[in-house]
């Protein structure tokens, strides 16, 4: 059951549509063919930076049917030269994609009608192939044998990859892409880029560890028994108990307790150009929370595991694994959870 804040902060974002969209962290879809789906517990000071980033720079696109994917890969730029790429769904992606086949012929001649469509935009394009795709991901990872285990030839989508013009509407050009069936995302680079940049320039917490509020659907705050739609908010005793674990962590360098009236703040701030989302946003909204800072990034999984089975916690999250996701996505197109990404399942 969604709560009326989620309800609100759905109609702002299908209002704000392309320009405020979530992808790499259990993204924020607002996609037009496709159900919207959305914890906003996520959307806090914690992470706001980093939420707005991947909001901004992926699109969702929906399913298509067709068979298996034949593309071959045009050497016209370096890949890591693209302002776009446009991914294509493939056989094994996740339902949360939206994508129910793999893209075929049909969806990938529309692509390239949307290109000619986009000729004032666009400069150059390449296909690139899941072979060639599969093979960057296995020497960008090579040091990750539990990553590259994970991931199959087959999990690799093709893609579409564009140089824009000097001065090109990027959201236009995102936003045609957007529309052709077979599209499981399309990604603006450079807005994933300054994205990041701005989160490792700002970031001062490792890990966050957000605390249950009444209403909310998240699964760790509703009760076993009762009526088992709504969640409960932490009480007194579980955040002082959260709190004390913390402390008493050897891997923990400094804590800070966020209250709701901060992380509201600091939501606005982040979220300054999207007007529909800061109005249909209340302090009530945002979540309290505590901010961790550690001794070292190699200790935050047990940190992680330890807290996320503590009572009253809804949510813990490590910034280290968002980034790694967040990549994950933007550069191949995959769409992994935490535990597959991050040492220790985080």
């Amino acid at each position: 059951m969604n709560s009326p804040v989620e309800d609100r902060l759905r109609e702002a974002l299908a209002e704000a549509g392309a320009a405020v969209d979530q992808s790499a962290l259990r993204p924020l879809r607002v996609p037009e063919r496709r159900r919207f789906r959305m914890d906003y517990r996520l959307v806090t000071a914690a992470v706001a930076v980093a939420v707005a980033g991947s909001a901004v720079a992926v699109l969702a696109g929906g399913g298509a049917e067709g068979g298996r994917d034949q593309l071959t890969a045009a050497s016209v730029f370096s890949r890591a030269d693209a302002d776009v790429t446009v991914f294509l769904c493939t056989a094994t992606a996740p339902k949360e994609t939206g994508c129910t086949a793999a893209a075929g012929p049909e969806q990938r001649a529309m692509i390239e009608r949307v290109v000619q469509e986009q000729q004032p935009q666009i400069a150059a394009g390449q296909w690139v192939s899941q072979a060639t795709a599969y093979d960057d991901f296995r020497e960008r990872y090579a040091g990750n044998q539990a990553l590259l285990d994970a991931v199959r030839p087959a999990d690799l989508p093709p893609s579409y990859q564009v140089k824009l013009r000097q001065g090109a509407d990027r959201r236009q050009v995102t936003s045609a892409f957007l529309k052709v069936p077979g599209v499981s995302a399309v990604i603006d680079h450079a807005a994933i880029a300054d994205a990041m940049a701005g989160v490792q320039k700002e970031q001062k917490t490792d890990v966050n560890v957000f605390l249950c509020k009444s209403g909310t659907s998240v699964p760790a705050c509703v009760p076993k028994s009762g009526n088992g739609k709504k969640g409960v908010a932490a009480t007194a005793a579980q955040v002082k108990a959260i709190q004390q674990t913390i402390q008493q962590m050897p891997e923990v360098k400094d804590v800070v307790f966020e209250d709701a009236a901060t992380a509201y703040e600091s939501f606005k701030q982040a979220f300054k150009d999207n007007k529909a989302l800061v109005e249909a946003t209340r302090v009530q909204d945002m979540p309290e929370s505590f901010r961790i800072r550690l001794k070292s990034d190699t200790t935050a999984w047990s940190v992680v595991d330890k807290l996320k089975r503590q009572p009253g916690v809804a949510e813990v999250l490590s910034h280290w694994c968002i980034g790694e996701r967040t990549a994950l996505h933007a550069d191949f197109g995959l769409n992994l959870p935490d535990r597959t990404v991050c040492p220790g399942g985080a």
